[in-house]
């Protein structure tokens, strides 16, 4: 006993120098980050295909890498080119046209002007003010090709370290789990619960951008929105930042309408929003990725928001987890616990029958 006690010891000093020197590794490396975290969610989205190919249908491990890396190449490249293809061309051809954006702005303010209940608040504004917003958004547009061009590398940087990862799937598996000084039971819940919350974050925020997207796309078109298609993919893109994201969108478009000399349109559209494109939101979020991984909405939000902070866009995926790591860490101490308690329990039992028997023979 006492032998396993110091052994386990020895295990948890070692992890805590080797989780040390990893974090000093990251911190001058923190260029790569996005990469290795993007690699570890890529490895835990494709481990159980790369299994299946190599270890059931008996491909070859580097065939099979060659496939799953086109297959991801192909899901990246899609979103990526609609960005730079259609969405910032589009931004940059509606933003450039400062008068027609002056005029809509005009028309906004007369109606605010002959409204009485818009008068009792204090939404005046000056042109001025409107092209110094222009001004502003125009600003982002260039740091956000600067973001496409750091995803490219991000991406080569993650499938550069997703092919070690999977070519040594078992053997990594087996020496990460040797490393973790907790029970067989408390590492499998702990390799459990990580993987279903990356699985999670990583399948269902790309869900809830396109069913948002969607849905807006859909309310854009029956209400006459110009550029319905275009407004739809902004709003689905705008998703990522929860519960505010798309309403960044959405109501401007409303406003918009409005102005435009369609009351009646641009309201029921705010309606149509309001109820079906942020609704679908907090349906998916309490039901799919509930189902997904049993975590709390709200760990999902602060936890993006805290993650795109502190990781970037992979915080999408790694802000949840990191919040949700005390309520796991509790759990294994709880689990630990238990079978501390039952180890004690039946070491009790194997000493005091002995005893009995001895009894017995006096």
């Amino acid at each position: 006993m006492l032998k396993l006690f110091e052994k386990i010891n020895v295990q948890k000093a070692i992890l805590f120098l080797a989780l040390l020197l990893v974090l000093i590794i990251l911190v001058e490396l923190k260029y790569f980050l996005s990469g290795l975290l993007g690699a570890i969610t890529l490895y835990v989205l494709t481990r159980k295909l790369y299994l299946k190919l190599v270890e059931e249908k008996k491909r070859n491990k580097n065939l099979s890498i060659t496939l799953i890396i086109f297959l991801i190449i192909i899901t990246f490249a899609i979103p990526l080119w609609i960005i730079l293809e259609i969405l910032i061309p589009k931004i940059n051809e509606f933003l450039s046209d400062r008068e027609a954006i002056l005029d809509k702005f005009n028309s906004i303010r007369v109606l605010i002007e002959n409204n009485e209940f818009l008068q009792r608040f204090d939404l005046t504004f000056s042109d001025d003010k409107v092209l110094q917003l222009v001004n502003k958004v125009i600003s982002y547009i260039p740091s956000t090709v600067q973001w496409v061009g750091q995803t490219f590398a991000n991406i080569f940087t993650a499938l550069f370290i997703l092919y070690f990862m999977l070519i040594n799937a078992r053997t990594m598996e087996a020496r990460f789990k040797e490393l973790l000084p907790i029970s067989k039971e408390s590492k499998k819940f702990f390799m459990r619960e990580n993987a279903a919350l990356i699985t999670s974050n990583a399948y269902g925020i790309p869900i809830l951008g396109f069913a948002q997207g969607v849905i807006a796309m859909i309310g854009y078109s029956i209400f006459g929105v110009q550029n319905a298609i275009f407004w739809g993919l902004l709003t689905g893109a705008a998703s990522i930042v929860p519960v505010l994201g798309t309403m960044f969108i959405y109501i401007p478009v409303c406003v918009y309408q409005i102005a435009s000399g369609d009351v009646s349109g641009g309201l029921f559209l705010t309606l149509y929003c309001l109820v079906l494109v942020g609704g679908i939101d907090n349906i998916l979020r309490f039901t799919l990725l509930k189902k997904m991984a049993d975590i709390h909405p709200l760990i999902t939000v602060f936890g993006v928001v805290l993650g795109l902070k502190i990781f970037g866009v992979m915080g999408l995926v790694f802000g949840p987890v990191m919040l949700s790591l005390p309520g796991i860490l509790f759990k294994i101490f709880k689990i630990e616990r238990s079978l501390g308690k039952k180890e004690k329990a039946e070491n009790a039992l194997e000493i005091s029958e002995p005893l009995k028997s001895t009894k017995m023979h006096d």
